[in-house]
């Protein structure tokens, strides 16, 4: 009866909101999606409010702006608020350490404001804040409420997607880079990348078939190569070998069929590099980014301790602008000095440790994207909106599956690995 009542209340609700959004969209057109995602974040909310934060996870991949945020702050913001009054109790205190690990970067990076005194500094500052410790909350709640498969299953629909409009996209433009809309090479392969690790990993508390996730392993992976997105393959071959090299859920081995996809696609990445470093051509791809890696480092000597600020590549006031430094430290140098990096290494290294020590089962699959988004941003942007989320958010996921399945008494124990010398009777999970 008491959620029939709800039901009806949030009916109610989504009707109200539903002519007032209309009224907005007539008048103020600039104000129409702002006031549609309102309807929907009504209409969910009405059915489970714990189905907010799971929006998060999609929503990583909408970089269309919504006023003068993406799509994808937008709505990580309103998840981590919801997150953060779902937060008390039910285990969370087991997510403590992996915020102490984010809060190391966002501390040390806080002295710079008061040397780089300008309102985007401020801003993103505050901005770095919700893309790391909001997006840990929000995973936790997305699985410790049971979430997880939703959530991450919708990531993988939309990379199904993405993956197939990629690959028809290179054989009608003649194989060269592929442009979705708004999403360009290396935005499609950030994506793309994420996918093909869950997929590769496929813990078993997602109940994914194994035909299931090496299908999507195999349509994230090609769609990547089709994008022609280097920096992505290299994540996604750190990820895969991350996985491979662990022992796997359900019989101790450890994967073969890795070497099967790590070998070629390494070699292709070699040689695509070797072969751009040494055209003439000084405004391909590789050449470009070492006269941004030189830029970055004169940006980052005029405040080697405490940086520049942040977006100083749109704000104009070092004198450098139109480009963001394609590497993570010297991003990180040029923004908040050497003390910023010192947090910033901090940060992952702590999280490095922390996902190692889980339970493999839940651990792996965190400890494989966060790995393997470190490995992909030497050689890519890495403060980038939804991009720079969705690892947390995924950490913070298996922390909240393990806290759930904790709370109910289940017990996901791995199998012992399997050597030569020392093998045991297949037991699953």
């Amino acid at each position: 009866m008491r959620r029939l009542r709800s039901l009806i209340l949030g009916c109610f609700a989504v009707v109200l909101v539903g002519l007032a959004a209309g009224f907005i969209a007539v008048t103020e057109p600039d104000l129409a999606i702002p006031a549609a995602l309102a309807v929907l974040v009504v209409g969910i909310a009405a059915i489970d409010l714990s189905l907010i934060p799971v929006l998060a996870v999609p929503a990583t991949m909408a970089v269309v702006r919504v006023g003068p945020m993406s799509l994808a702050d937008f709505v990580l913001g309103f998840a981590a608020i919801v997150a953060l009054l779902m937060l008390r109790g039910k285990g969370a205190q087991t997510l403590q350490p992996l915020l102490w690990a984010g809060a190391c970067y966002i501390a040390l990076t806080a002295p710079q404001l008061l040397l780089n005194r300008y309102v985007a500094n401020y801003i993103e500052w505050a901005h770095e804040i919700a893309l790391v410790l909001g997006s840990m909350i929000v995973g936790f709640v997305v699985g410790r409420e049971g979430h997880a498969k939703l959530a991450l299953g919708m990531y993988i629909a939309l990379c199904w997607f993405i993956g197939i409009a990629a690959m028809v996209t290179a054989v009608s433009n003649g194989f060269g880079p592929v442009y979705l809309g708004m999403l360009h090479k290396n935005a499609i392969g950030a994506i793309l990348m994420i996918g093909a690790i869950i997929a590769f990993a496929n813990p078993p508390w997602l109940e994914w078939r194994p035909w299931f996730g090496y299908a999507t392993f195999a349509v994230c992976g090609v769609g990547a190569l089709a994008a022609q997105s280097r920096q992505a393959l290299i994540g996604a071959l750190v990820g895969v070998l991350i996985v491979g090299l662990r022992p796997r859920f359900h019989n101790g081995k450890r994967s073969r069929w890795m070497w099967v996809v790590l070998v070629p696609v390494a070699y292709f990445v070699v040689t695509a590099v070797q072969e751009q470093l040494g055209s003439d051509d000084q405004f391909n791809s590789s050449n470009q980014r070492l006269d941004w890696y030189g830029d970055s480092i004169k940006v980052w000597q005029m405040s080697p301790l405490f940086g520049v600020g942040h977006r100083w590549w749109v704000t104009g006031h070092t004198g450098y602008s139109g480009f963001q430094p394609p590497n993570a430290e010297l991003e990180v140098l040029t923004t908040v000095g050497v003390l910023g990096l010192i947090g910033f290494l901090a940060m992952f290294g702590g999280a490095f440790w922390l996902l190692a020590k889980m339970n493999p089962v839940y651990g792996t699959l965190a400890l494989a994207v966060v790995v393997g988004r470190f490995a992909q941003v030497q050689f890519d942007l890495y403060w980038v909106a939804g991009h720079s989320s969705i690892l947390w958010i995924i950490a913070g996921i298996c922390y909240g599956v393990q806290a759930r399945d904790k709370a109910l008494g289940i017990e996901r124990i791995p199998h012992p690995v399997q050597t030569v010398l020392r093998r045991t009777p297949v037991v699953r999970i």
